[in-house]
């Protein structure tokens, strides 16, 4: 071997070991000569036109011809590589280009970059699916329990609302079943195998609640995690994101979510990229957005962008024919959850329906599970039938000296209301839920048995 073709060997050695190719255009960005095979393709192409039809691009080549200067710079291929690219352009005596010369390096940091986002995408993708199936899990005992007709009218628009991605606003008081609603909802779509993702934006401080729901890049303010945070936005991708309390969000952030609604797009706190995402957006709210509209604390654009299909869910009291099919339900899974065994009594169920419930479903559940765990009767307000609450002594509806002798006297109070509909103890048991034995003992406790 000569001493020239040693050193052309070594010297081609070199450049397979820090390059991968080289690529030359003429002055009209025509692909003149190619070193690699992988890249014979591009022969007699122009590198614009290839940028265009998104072959390669950003183009690399294509920029020396806008900048005249050097460039360098990833560059990415129809199928999926990244490739660090540098351009030198080759100037003739006038300065004008005649040709540019492109190298591909052989980055393994790019490589690198391309495996670690691929394991990311693989993570998010894993982290959606898990997300989606804890959902499902949770919603699973908590089916759609009515036989009210208002309950079997409103299932049927939430079914007609599934099948298509508009946004929906549901309304209703604390307590009656909005998260629910939404939640069906995305079931009943074609999203349900992807996340349903809940955020309550009256529970979140105003300064964090951007960061959660936009996610923020590493080094946007003090305290980031590094390589920074997804947020709920992107970890909701392809499923439904639902805004409960859409109220409370302040009117900076509501021109966010205005420009995530109008055209899909979302940039994280300290970012500079914009990232496109596709969620479906459900809000709801027990406030009367139309007034914070009128009051100026509410955007109107934003109102008519999330109202476009308004759900109203009726108060309990307004339907009153699901209370009994409610409280059995609430009374099965507390059994169950309780390996208990309690039933209601005539008295309890009566007391039950009459009952206003300004609390609604939510209110119901409590009282059950609290009945079920005391396995004592529910203690009621005779004069409006009402179960006694912590919340109405402290608002001083009671006026309560001791709480000893509160719950002595309304437990004295039922038996003799319940003396006067039963004649023997045992039937007394049985409307109270009780053993008999247990009866006996409290009658002769208040000496109720010479009253009678």
């Amino acid at each position: 071997m000569t001493g020239d073709e040693w050193l052309m060997k070594e010297f081609q050695t070199v450049f397979d070991e820090y390059y991968r190719s080289v690529l030359v255009t003429d002055e009209k960005g025509k692909v003149i000569r190619v070193t690699s095979e992988d890249d014979q393709q591009y022969l007699g192409k122009n590198v614009f036109d290839l940028e265009k039809r998104k072959i390669f691009y950003p183009s690399i080549t294509a920029k020396v011809f806008k900048s005249g200067k050097r460039e360098n710079g990833l560059q990415y291929t129809n199928t999926g590589e990244i490739f660090d690219i540098e351009s030198i352009p080759v100037k003739n005596e006038q300065g004008k280009i005649v040709r540019v010369v492109s190298i591909t390096k052989n980055s393994s940091e790019v490589n690198q970059l391309k495996n670690r986002l691929e394991e990311s995408r693989r993570l998010l993708d894993n982290y959606q699916r898990e997300v989606a199936r804890i959902q499902q899990e949770k919603y699973e005992d908590k089916p759609f329990i009515y036989t009210s007709k208002k309950m079997e009218d409103l299932f049927e628009l939430i079914k007609s609302v599934a099948a298509v991605d508009a946004s929906v606003l549901v309304l209703g008081e604390t307590g009656v079943g909005k998260q629910m609603v939404a939640n069906q909802i995305h079931l009943l779509s074609d999203r349900n195998d992807k996340p349903f993702i809940t955020i309550n934006c009256g529970a979140i401080p105003e300064n964090l609640l951007e960061s959660e729901l936009f996610g923020y890049e590493e080094g946007a303010f003090s305290g980031t995690r590094k390589g920074g945070k997804l947020g709920i936005f992107e970890i909701a991708n392809n499923g439904t994101l639902f805004l409960d309390e859409i109220g409370e969000m302040s009117l900076a952030l509501q021109v966010k979510l205005l420009r995530v609604l109008q055209e899909k797009v979302i940039m994280k706190v300290g970012g500079t990229k914009e990232k496109k995402i596709d969620v479906r957006i459900i809000t709801a709210t027990n406030k009367d957005l139309s007034q914070m509209v009128k009051a100026g604390t509410f955007r109107e654009d934003l109102y008519y962008r999330i109202n476009v299909v308004p759900i109203h869910i009726p108060s309990l009291r307004e339907r009153r024919e699901d209370i009994q099919a409610l409280a059995f339900h609430f009374l099965q899974k507390f059994n169950q959850k309780y390996k208990k065994n309690v039933n209601f009594g005539s008295l309890q169920l009566e007391q039950l329906l009459s009952y206003s419930w300004p609390g609604n479903v939510r209110e119901l559940e409590n009282v059950v599970e609290r009945f079920v765990v005391m396995e004592k009767p529910i203690f009621f307000r005779e004069k409006e039938a009402a179960p006694v609450s912590l919340a109405s002594i402290e608002k001083g509806e009671e006026e309560v000296a001791n709480l000893f002798e509160f719950l002595e006297n309304v437990e004295k109070q039922l038996l003799l209301k319940t003396m006067r509909k039963c004649s023997t103890t045992r039937e007394m048991a049985k409307s109270l839920g009780v053993n008999q034995s247990t009866i006996v003992r409290k009658l002769q406790k208040y000496k109720l048995i010479k009253e009678s």
